[in-house]
């Protein structure tokens, strides 16, 4: 008896709990729509696969407690609603709005799947503060001088902010401190000169500069200060 298997079928009628997701391409330009997949597939990984898949590059690991495979997540998407291929640094928006870099791709059953090995940095990385991003726009004066007022860019960006130093400076007049800060956010912010940092309290920081933006699984770092005078302004 002949058996008819078509593996374009196979995530359809052999998987329960399927999930509609987002796939948004690295690099691409904040808001932007991404590509909508109504068949994805979520798996957990187990710690015995999560040290075997990450054993010989550092860059993957991340804390235990637990956070080790709540971050770590298998996709898959069916090569039918996903004709070209996802990239490393892809991200995977869940139906939650949680978000999943793409740090391992591969070609399955018969090519009619990606298997995606994905990572929540915020979850990873205890990413438990929001923040928004500020950008300064021109505008002229009333004596003809440019100006500029702020306008908000991005909110809601998962980030851990972390201290690092205090220097404080005085005078006969007048003394201040400056702190300095390091913010960890969850995806890659393209910031600039005319870019500050809004934290969940309203505090305003100034970008000093901005590291690792091109690691793939791990997280950008935003450097930044906020100087308060003696009367503590």
């Amino acid at each position: 008896m002949l058996l008819d298997f078509d593996p374009s079928d196979d995530l359809a009628t052999v998987s329960d709990g399927m999930e509609t997701v987002t796939l948004l391409r690295r690099g691409s330009t904040p808001g932007s729509g991404g590509t909508v997949i109504n068949r994805a597939l979520r798996r957990a990984i187990s710690a015995a696969e999560a040290a075997i898949n990450t054993s010989g590059d550092v860059h993957k690991n991340v804390p235990s407690d637990g956070q080790h495979t709540a971050a770590t997540v298998v996709w898959h998407l069916p090569v039918a609603e996903l004709p070209v291929a996802p990239r490393l640094g892809d991200v995977i928006l869940d139906s939650d709005g949680q978000r999943w870099t793409i740090v391992e791709i591969k070609c399955a059953t018969l090519g009619v799947r990606w298997r995606c090995d994905t990572k929540n940095v915020a979850v990873a990385f205890g990413l438990d503060d929001t923040i928004s991003v500020l950008k300064a726009v021109g505008t002229a004066g009333s004596s003809g001088s440019s100006e500029s007022t702020w306008r908000t860019w991005q909110i809601g960006v998962r980030a851990r902010i972390q201290p690092i130093a205090a220097t404080i400076t005085s005078s006969a007049e007048t003394a201040a401190t400056t702190m300095s800060y390091r913010i960890f956010v969850a995806e890659n912010l393209d910031v600039d000169h005319t870019c500050c940092i809004r934290g969940p309290d309203g505090t305003i920081y100034t970008i000093t500069r901005t590291i690792g933006a091109e690691r793939i699984g791990e997280l950008q770092v935003i450097e930044v200060q906020r100087t308060r005078s003696g009367s503590g302004q």
